[in-house]
C-alpha cells in the first residue's frame, strides 16, 4: 500500500504551520517539573491536528500537547510540534518537527523537519528514507573504535531506568570513540538515519518521540530493537538504534539486566537472563476455570472427576484427559461422546473464562511482574492453553511479557519442551539462562527436559525444582 499521498500532506501541514508559528515570539511555560511548553508547540499542534481531522475525519491523533488518541488501533497520526522545546527556549538550534502515520500497527509514514538545517527526513515503508529527495543510509561500516552514539535524556520520574542508562553510558564509554546527548530525539534519529552518527538510544514510550525516528532508521538499513535488543514494539521503555550488528550488541549488552538472588539455604547465587512463565495457575486462576469445565464435561458422559485426579493432568492436553476418561469409564468414548466432552468443556471455560478479572491473579503475580518490568527482565509466557494470549489482552498485562507462545503456535503440548524452547527463542535467552515458573508436574517436566531452572508454584512439590512454594508472593520474598 503506498502512503506518498500522506506523507506529502503532511509535510505541506508541517511547513504550513511551522511559517506560522514557529518564528514568533513566543511565550514559555512550566509543563511539568522538568519540562517546558511554549505558544508555538501549541499552535503548532493545533493547526496539524486540524488539517489531520479535515483530511482524514476518521484518522486517530496521538500528539504531544492535545493528545486524542487513548489507543493506537486503525490509522493513527503522532505529533510532536517542537521536539526539543527545551533547547529552542534557550536559543539553541537542535529542535524540529516531527509527524508520522501508524496504520494496523505499522510505523508507515514519517517527516522530520529541522528547520536549522533546512531539511526534511522522510520516509515510507518499504521505500527508503530521504533527505531533501535524496536517499540516505546509515554508515554499516562503523565500528566501536570510531562509532558516536547518541543518547536522549534520561528520564525523570523513572528512577530505576534512568540508572540503567547512567550505568549504559558507562559501560559504553571504554569501548566507543564518542557519547553524544544532543536533547532532541529529532536530532538523535535522523543524525543516526544518514551516517552522522552511528546509533542512538531514547528512553520513552512516548510514540511522538520516537515513531517518525523509528521509520526513518529502519529505512535507512539501521537494527532498531527495544532496550533488551527485540524487536522493537509499541509500549517498550525505549529504542535501541545502530548502524550494524555489531554496534546494536555493544549497546544491547550495556543494557542487560538479569535476575539475581541467593537461595536461601546454601546462599547460592542465581542469576538468569529471562523468566518464562506458565499462565493458567501461575499468572492467574484459570486452572478453577478448566477444572470445573472438565469436570462438567466428564459428567456429560456419566463420569466424576475429583481435583486430585484433575492434578496431574494439567497443561497435558485434551487428549489425555480425554484418555482418562476413558479410563474412569473403563470404555472408549464413541465418537459422538469424544465430541460431547470436548463441546462441553469448551463452552463451558468459555462462559467462565469471560468473568475473569485481575482479582484472579495468583498472589504475588501482579507484584512480580511490576517488579520485572521495572528492572527490564525479559520475560515470556510458555503455555499449553489456547486462550493464554486473549486472557493476557483481557487483563491488560500485554505490556509486562516480551514473548507469548501458546497453544495456537502448534507446539505439541507439555511435557514436551517444545513451547519452553519457542518462549526462550522469542527472548533471545539460552533455556539454561531461565528461569521457569510452573504448577503442573507435566510442565515442571518439560521445562526441565530443555534445561531451563525450575521454580513450582501452587504447592506441587517436585525433586528437581530449585523452589517449591505455594505461590509467586513467596518468590517475591526470596528476591527481597
Amino acid at each position: 500500500m503506498s502512503y506518498g499521498t500522506e506523507l506529502k500532506f503532511i509535510k505541506e501541514q508541517m511547513r504550513r504551520a511551522f511559517d506560522a508559528y514557529g518564528a514568533i515570539p513566543f511565550n514559555t511555560a512550566q509543563k511539568s517539573a522538568f519540562d517546558l511548553v511554549t505558544d508555538v508547540d501549541k499552535n503548532i499542534e493545533k493547526a496539524v491536528s486540524a488539517a489531520i481531522a479535515e483530511r482524514f475525519p476518521t484518522d486517530k491523533i496521538l500528539g504531544e500537547e492535545f493528545s486524542f488518541a487513548q489507543s493506537i488501533t486503525g490509522r493513527t497520526w503522532t505529533i510532536d510540534p517542537i521536539d526539543g522545546t527545551c533547547n529552542m527556549a534557550s536559543g539553541s538550534k537542535l529542535y524540529g518537527m516531527q509527524c508520522s502515520l501508524i496504520d494496523g500497527g505499522d510505523i508507515v509514514a514519517a517527516a522530520v523537519y529541522l528547520p536549522h538545517l533546512g531539511e526534511w527526513i522522510c520516509a515510507e515503508k518499504g521505500k527508503g528514507c530521504f533527505v531533501n529527495d535524496r536517499r540516505v543510509t546509515v554508515d554499516p561500516s562503523a565500528t566501536p573504535n570510531n562509532a558516536i552514539i547518541s543518547f536522549g535524556d534520561y528520564p525523570h520520574g523513572k528512577e530505576r531506568v534512568a540508572e540503567i542508562q547512567h550505568k549504559a553510558i558507562g559501560a559504553l564509554y571504554p569501548v566507543i570513540a564518542k557519547i553524544r546527548m544532543f536533547g532532541a530525539a529529532c536530532m538523535d534519529f535522523s543524525f543516526a538515519a544518514q551516517g552522522r552518527t552511528h546509533g542512538t538510544v531514547v528512553i520513552t514510550k512516548n510514540l511522538w518521540d520516537i515513531a517518525p525516528g523509528i521509520l526513518l532508521c529502519r529505512e535507512a538499513g539501521a537494527t532498531v530493537t527495544d532496550l533488551k535488543g527485540l524487536s522493537y514494539r509499541f509500549g517498550a521503555d525505549g529504542v535501541i538504534v545502530a548502524a550494524n550488528a555489531e554496534l546494536a550488541e555493544l549497546v544491547r549488552k550495556s543494557f542487560e539486566q538479569k535476575l539475581s538472588f541467593d537461595a536461601p539455604e546454601s546462599k547460592t547465587r542465581h542469576d538468569f537472563d529471562a523468566c518464562v512463565f506458565d499462565f493458567d495457575g501461575v499468572i492467574t486462576d484459570t486452572e478453577k476455570f478448566h477444572y470445573a469445565a472438565w469436570r462438567k464435561a466428564f459428567a456429560a458422559v456419566g463420569a466424576e472427576l475429583t481435583q486430585a485426579e484433575y492434578a496431574p493432568l494439567k497443561s497435558t492436553g485434551k487428549p489425555n484427559i480425554i484418555a482418562f476418561c476413558e479410563r474412569k469409564l473403563g470404555r472408549a468414548l464413541a465418537a459422538a461422546e469424544r465430541e460431547t466432552v470436548v463441546s462441553v468443556k469448551d463452552d463451558t471455560f468459555k462462559t467462565l473464562i469471560e468473568k475473569i478479572s485481575r482479582a484472579d491473579m495468583i498472589n504475588g503475580a501482579a507484584e512480580l511482574l511490576a517488579r520485572l518490568d521495572k528492572d527490564m527482565i525479559k520475560t515470556a509466557v510458555a503455555s499449553s492453553a489456547s486462550t493464554t494470549r486473549s486472557t493476557i489482552n483481557k487483563l491488560g498485562l500485554d505490556a509486562y511479557f516480551d514473548a507469548v507462545v501458546d497453544a495456537n503456535d502448534g507446539y505439541a503440548k507439555k511435557p514436551a519442551p517444545d513451547v519452553f524452547l519457542a518462549a526462550a527463542k522469542a527472548v533471545n535467552a539460552s533455556p539454561k539462562r531461565c528461569i521457569a515458573f510452573e504448577d503442573s508436574a507435566a510442565g515442571i517436566e518439560a521445562a526441565l527436559a530443555c534445561g531451563m531452572t525450575v521454580v513450582a508454584v501452587g504447592g506441587i512439590k517436585h525433586k528437581d525444582a530449585l523452589f517449591c512454594l505455594p505461590d509467586l508472593a513467596a518468590f517475591c520474598k526470596l528476591l527481597g
